[in-house]
């Protein structure tokens, strides 16, 4: 029963957040319908905003779930997907330009430098970890793993894997809401939806873990 806990309350807490939603999607609903009646335009506009947001290390939660809204969890997910990557790697690599100061820096803190070994050892599974986290702050991540040596193919690698169940549910919360609102949501299909990504994103998450901890097993056994 504790081995699936962790899942039982994440989905729990999903099903409270679709039903928290709907309200908002009510009083929302207008402004997105005139977002979406203005095609590119409209899109180019949510593109601009989500940029802004990410680099300024605004939340960007909120514009996942508009995208939902707007375009569906296909739509939405592609829009996103394509932007959020490229943002992303924008961030990282103006933190990639202070790399020199922080490698000097960690040298004086051991704990530091242990800890940029191993991101950089644990690459993609490090990545994918740390976005896994709802701890972990999206935006200041890109900057946090600018400074490290996690090479720029696992941040990227990564990011799309770790960030993918969480995106992909709050997507699913946000076409939900705006459906319910309108009478077409609420199927079987979306439930059984959110359940899958709940799970899908407990499982990544152990498997992340064994493999960030591969590269700390086999330094040990070396050490």
């Amino acid at each position: 029963m504790k081995r699936h806990l962790p899942a039982l309350l994440m989905l729990l807490g999903v099903v409270a957040t679709l039903l928290l939603l709907r309200p908002l999607a009510e009083g929302a609903l207008p402004v997105l319908d005139t977002v979406r009646a203005s095609g590119p335009r409209g899109a180019v506009l949510f593109s601009l905003a989500y940029s802004v947001a990410t680099l300024l290390l605004l939340p960007t939660t909120p514009f996942t779930l508009i995208a939902g809204a707007l375009y569906g969890p296909w739509g939405g997910g592609l829009l996103l997907m394509l932007l959020s990557l490229g943002v992303d790697l924008v961030a990282f690599y103006v933190a990639r330009l202070a790399r020199g100061p922080f490698a000097r820096m960690s040298e004086r803190f051991p704990g530091l430098a242990r800890l940029d070994a191993a991101l950089g050892e644990g690459g993609f599974g490090a990545v994918c970890l740390l976005r896994l986290s709802p701890l972990a702050p999206y935006g200041a991540l890109n900057y946090a793993l600018g400074l490290t040596r996690v090479s720029p193919a696992a941040f990227l690698a990564g990011t799309a894997v770790g960030s993918l169940p969480a995106t992909l549910l709050f997507l699913i919360l946000g076409h939900g809401a705006a459906g319910m609102v309108e009478g077409g949501g609420g199927s079987l299909g979306l439930w059984v939806t959110v359940g899958l990504t709940a799970l899908s994103a407990v499982g990544l998450t152990a498997w992340a873990k064994r493999r960030l901890g591969a590269p700390v097993a086999a330094r040990e056994v070396m050490g």
